[in-house]
């Protein structure tokens, strides 16, 4: 989905009378797992954790966002008695809106090119999905670490970045032990630089390298 769609989107999400503010603090969960999804949230420069409980009650986190400003519990919303897949939790103050599943669905009916919008949404995110699940079912972990360390280091401004265990194990798919064991084989092989809990790329034209062979 373009930006300028998702701001579209957005925009007019806002504009409807029935979009309701609410006080987003710093440590709120408010979308959780398993609940009826009776409410679409949009959010404003928010940063955010998602986060997965299992049936074994180990909770892994398996995505983050940084200044997120968009819509969240879209795919839920739209199933009948959907229930919400995930668990979202505030990491910082932000402002946030819902709009409660009833209404929005009124709405999508009788606009048609918000139902577009929506289905661009949905279908986008599907796919970014799907990818990412390809990802880690065709290429080793080792692979996927190095991939998510080069984005990292393409977006620190002094080449240090953070790389969080829980978090990144439970977007690859791995267990912690397995994360942590790959993650120190680069850094015993030179190739990655370790401070405390941040990294830096020590040899990049090899890390490239192995992608490329992959």
């Amino acid at each position: 989905m373009s930006l300028q769609a998702q701001t579209s989107l957005f925009q007019s999400l806002l504009d409807q009378p029935f979009c309701r503010p609410f006080k987003i603090h710093k440590g709120d969960t408010f979308l959780v797992q398993g609940e009826i999804a009776n409410q679409l949230f949009l959010v404003n420069n928010c940063d955010f954790s998602v986060s997965y409980l299992t049936p074994a009650g180990k909770r892994y986190i398996v995505n983050s966002q940084r200044g997120f400003t968009g819509v969240l519990g879209e795919m839920e919303v739209f199933r009948p008695e959907g229930r919400y897949v995930f668990s979202v939790t505030a990491l910082n103050d932000a402002n946030g809106y819902q709009i409660s599943r009833t209404k929005l669905l009124e709405a999508v009916a009788q606009q048609p090119e918000m139902a577009l919008h929506f289905l661009q949404l949905v279908t986008g995110r599907y796919e970014e999905s799907i990818g990412h699940t390809l990802s880690n079912i065709l290429y080793t972990l080792r692979f996927n670490i190095i991939r998510v360390m080069l984005n990292k280091s393409a977006e620190a401004n002094d080449g240090w970045f953070e790389f969080k265990t829980d978090q990144h194990a439970g977007e690859l798919g791995a267990t912690t032990r397995a994360f942590r064991r790959v993650v120190k084989d680069l850094v015993d092989e030179g190739v990655v630089d370790k401070k405390r809990s941040t990294y830096r790329i020590a040899k990049l034209d090899a890390l490239k390298n192995e992608l490329d062979a992959g």
